[in-house]
């Protein structure tokens, strides 16, 4: 169940960044920042698998 929220999460940060780029029109001085937090959003979901998949193994680790 965890598993398939971390990957839901990732599909929409990834979707989220893609339409970003759609609605922000053409490159320029304006829209350079649109366009940073599109590519940050894009490089963000793996680092969100890793860390949910090491607190995953945290979790369920018998102690």
């Amino acid at each position: 169940m965890a598993v398939r929220i971390i990957l839901i999460l990732c599909c929409g940060l990834v979707f989220a960044g893609f339409a970003l780029c759609l609605g922000a029109g053409e490159p320029g001085v304006r829209t350079w920042r649109t366009y940073r937090l599109a590519q940050a959003m894009a490089q963000t979901p793996a680092g969100v698998i890793l860390l949910g998949g090491i607190g995953l193994i945290v979790i369920e680790s018998p102690r």
